[in-house]
C-alpha cells in the first residue's frame, strides 16, 4: 500500500518516537512542501545563535594571539590563534551542517540554495548501483575542527609539562584529549569513519553513515516515513522478519545510532540532495517496482536530477 507523504515539521509529521505501525493502513495525503518555518531554518534559531557565539570567541581568541606573527611571540599567541581558527571551524561546521535543505522539487524559494545531487555508479557485492553521496563539505570541516583541536590540546600539554615541574593533570587531560582526537583521526584513515552514501541497487538499499552502515533489500522493505527530529529524517521500514544487515564501522565513536528493528534510518543533514526530492525518489522506487532494473544506470541518476513528481515511463 502507498505510504502518506507528510510535510516535515507540519501536521502530520512523524514524530521520532512514534510507534513504527501506527499508520500503516493510513490512506495518502495530497502533497504539500514543508512549512515555510522549516525552510528558513527559524527551527534552529539555537544553532545559528551557537555558531555567532563561536565566532566571537574567534575574534576575542585571534586579538589575544595576534602576537604570533611577531618576533616576540610567546606559547600562549600560538594556540589563541589556533583556537581562533577552532572557534570559526566549529562555527562553520554548525551552520553548514543544520543550514536548510530547502522545498524539494520545482518550488524551491528562489531566495535559498538548492541542494544539487551528487550521483555517481558504484559496484557493491558485484553489483552496480545508484549512489547518492554524502555531504563531503560538511566532514571535511569536521576533520579540520578535529586536526585543530589535535594541534591546540597536544600543543598545550607540551607546554604545561615544559614550564612546569612534574606532570600536572591538566598536562594528563589535555593529552588525553589529543589522544581521543588522534584515534579519530587514525579510524578516518582506515575508512572506518566516512563521510558516507546512500546506494540505490536492483537488489536492495545500503546507508554508510558516518560511523554505521545497514542493508535492506527491496522485498523486505514495506514503506517510507518522514519523521520530524528537528530537522528532516527518513525511516525507510521493513517486516519484522527482514533479511536487514547493519553493523557499526567505529566502535570506539558510537555518535549513531542503530534502530531496534529493521529500518534504515537517512538523515537529511548527511547527504547532498534535498530530503522531500529524496523521498519522493525512493517512494518512486518502492511503488514501482519493476522501475528497480534501471538503478545503477544513468536512467536512475536522470530521474533524480530532475526532481519530482517522478513519472512512470513504461509501467
Amino acid at each position: 500500500m502507498r505510504r502518506p507523504v507528510v510535510p516535515w515539521g507540519g501536521r502530520g509529521t512523524e514524530a521520532a518516537t512514534s510507534d513504527t505501525d501506527a499508520t500503516s493502513d493510513t490512506e495518502p495525503t495530497s502533497d504539500t512542501e514543508p512549512p515555510s518555518e522549516w525552510q528558513h531554518g527559524t527551527r534552529n534559531l539555537h544553532v545559528y545563535a551557537a555558531a555567532g557565539a563561536a565566532v566571537l570567541v574567534a575574534i576575542f581568541a585571534a586579538a589575544r594571539g595576534a602576537g604570533a606573527w611577531g618576533t616576540d611571540s610567546v606559547g600562549a599567541d600560538r594556540f589563541y590563534s589556533i583556537l581562533a581558527v577552532l572557534m570559526l571551524l566549529t562555527a562553520a561546521f554548525g551552520a553548514t551542517f543544520w543550514w536548510p535543505a530547502g522545498s524539494g522539487g520545482r518550488r524551491r524559494s528562489p531566495s535559498l540554495p538548492s541542494r544539487t545531487p551528487r550521483v555517481r555508479y558504484v559496484e557493491t557485492a558485484g553489483r552496480g548501483g545508484t549512489e547518492i553521496a554524502g555531504r563531503r563539505s560538511v566532514f571535511g570541516l569536521l576533520l579540520a575542527m578535529v586536526l585543530c583541536g589535535t594541534f591546540l590540546s597536544l600543543g598545550a600539554a607540551v607546554e604545561v609539562v615544559v614550564g612546569n615541574e612534574g606532570l600536572p593533570l591538566v598536562a594528563l587531560l589535555l593529552a588525553l584529549v589529543a589522544g581521543v582526537c588522534l584515534v579519530f583521526l587514525l579510524e578516518v584513515a582506515l575508512g572506518r569513519i566516512r563521510a558516507g552514501s546512500l546506494v540505490l541497487g536492483p537488489d536492495g538499499i545500503r546507508l554508510r553513515g558516518w560511523f554505521v552502515e545497514s542493508y535492506l533489500p527491496w522485498v523486505s522493505v514495506r514503506g517510507l516515513r518522514a519523521v520530524d527530529r528537528g530537522f528532516p529524517e527518513i525511516w525507510i521500514e521493513g517486516h519484522g522478519s527482514a533479511a536487514w544487515a547493519r553493523r557499526r564501522t567505529s566502535r570506539v565513536f558510537p555518535f549513531e545510532r542503530l534502530p531496534p528493528e529493521p529500518r534504515i534510518e537517512v538523515d537529511s543533514r548527511h547527504l547532498a540532495v534535498d530530503p522531500v526530492q529524496l523521498y519522493r525518489f525512493l517512494e518512486f522506487y518502492v511503488e514501482h517496482p519493476r522501475h528497480r532494473r534501471e538503478l545503477g544506470t544513468p536512467a536512475a541518476a536522470e530521474r533524480l536530477a530532475e526532481g519530482p513528481p517522478f513519472t512512470v515511463d513504461d509501467e
